[in-house]
């Protein structure tokens, strides 16, 4: 079932032991993703029908054998026709910095789901790496030896008499069940879970054979290094188990409620998008794209002295100066921008002393266009831009292309000259 975000609700026939884990299921990713509110809503029209709804989420989810694709409101079959998938998909991956799917070709992507687009480029990534060989490290092992090496077991000292001729010790023993190995094995069972294809999905569970001393367990995050440099063949398939792995371990710790499907919060993957279009743009004009706190007024209380802060989401940088700051908004802009967006921008430029700063909001279509305010009064800011960034851009490599360079050359008129 196709679902749009914030869109008027779809009428659908649930069971109610269905439409128990759906509320479920939405609770567990409010939680997960820090929404707030309810990213799946469910009204009861009738005897065993339901009005479902999506709001301020998009990806997909199976849910007691009801698979629910959600596109983002800029990115749906309305706007985009029967490619939608591939837009979504590919924004996806360039707000979460994947490069697997921003290479990839999407051919599949009008027919297939986004969880068997994904499962595809999985596999592809793990094609013949049976023979080319798996990532090793070395852990330790209690076991029983005939000679010692690494240390004794202080657990079974009471054994060491009488003597046996055999010790209990630990020692380093060369393994692969390491993080990467075991991230990969969690994510190809996640995926085995969420596909529509059968014959994907039995392909992903026989990969899975490939590394049977290697447990299904996700590792956390940080423990799983990229692997670009020793097996780069397996960088497009950690780069989309990482994916996962984000995404299911936002809030949550192992062991609780598990829901085959990912989820992203629309509003934040908007913001982390507008992100590395500005650092990519900027770069080749010689800047720097960060994201940092930015003072906005002191106060003092006797001998004590606190702070209050604003955290633009793009702050632009020429060497130590900062010369624009920029904050992405995940809504309709309508003729003008509402006064609290206007507010927000002006006071971090106003704290940074600088000549411009910029709104960005996503619409339809592929193009990057401006219109330019004047605030009131005297002093910085002097100019306050709003940016509409088409999102369909990112159905094709040459679209993202081009909204970086439509982008550069924005931002280089924006900017006086060093």
């Amino acid at each position: 079932m196709e679902l749009t975000e914030n869109a008027p609700a779809v009428s659908v026939e649930l069971t109610p032991a269905a439409a128990a884990k759906i509320a479920e299921a939405s609770s567990y990713w409010r939680k997960a993703l820090k929404l707030r509110e309810e990213p799946l809503r469910m009204t009861a029209s009738g005897i065993g029908k339901y009005l479902l709804e999506a709001r301020g989420v998009a990806g997909f989810i199976r849910i007691d054998g009801l698979n629910l694709e959600i596109a983002p409101k800029f990115l749906n079959r309305t706007s985009c026709g029967p490619g939608w998938r591939s837009s979504m998909w590919r924004f996806l991956a360039y707000g979460h910095g994947v490069e697997a799917l921003s290479d990839a070709s999407g051919h599949g992507a009008k027919d297939e789901g986004i969880a068997d687009v994904l499962a595809d480029v999985f596999l592809t990534s793990l094609r013949g790496a049976s023979a080319r060989g798996y990532p090793l490290g070395y852990s330790q092992k209690r076991m029983n030896s005939s000679f010692l090496r690494g240390r004794l077991d202080p657990k079974k000292l009471d054994k060491l008499l009488p003597a046996t001729g055999r010790l209990d010790i630990i020692a380093a023993q060369l393994t692969t069940d390491i993080p990467t190995n075991r991230l990969l094995k969690w994510a190809g069972h996640q995926l085995a879970s969420a596909v529509e294809d059968s014959g994907r999905r039995q392909r992903l569970l026989a990969w899975s054979g490939e590394l049977p001393g290697v447990q299904q367990v996700l590792p956390r995050s940080q423990s799983t290094p990229e692997p670009r440099r020793h097996h780069p063949y397996l960088v497009h398939a950690v780069e989309i188990a990482k994916l996962l792995q984000d995404d299911r371990t936002a809030g949550y710790q192992p062991g609780e409620l598990t829901i085959p499907g990912f989820l992203w919060d629309a509003e934040n993957l908007f913001e982390r998008a507008v992100q590395r279009l500005f650092r990519e743009s900027c770069r080749q004009l010689g800047l720097a794209v960060v994201k940092e706190r930015i003072e906005l007024a002191r106060t003092f209380d006797g001998a004590r002295e606190s702070s209050t802060y604003t955290t633009p989401d793009v702050t632009v940088r020429r060497g130590e100066e900062v010369v624009l700051h920029v904050d992405a908004k995940y809504k309709v802009l309508s003729e003008h921008p509402i006064n609290e967006d206007v507010y927000q921008v002006l006071a971090a430029g106003r704290a940074s002393e600088i000549q411009t700063v910029a709104l960005v909001y996503p619409t339809q279509g592929t193009e990057v266009k401006t219109k330019c305010y004047e605030p009131s009064g005297r002093g910085r800011p002097g100019n306050v831009f709003t940016v509409n960034v088409g999102l369909e851009a990112f159905s094709r490599r040459s679209g993202v292309r081009l909204l970086r360079e439509r982008l550069r050359d924005t931002v280089n008129h924006w900017l006086p000259q060093p």
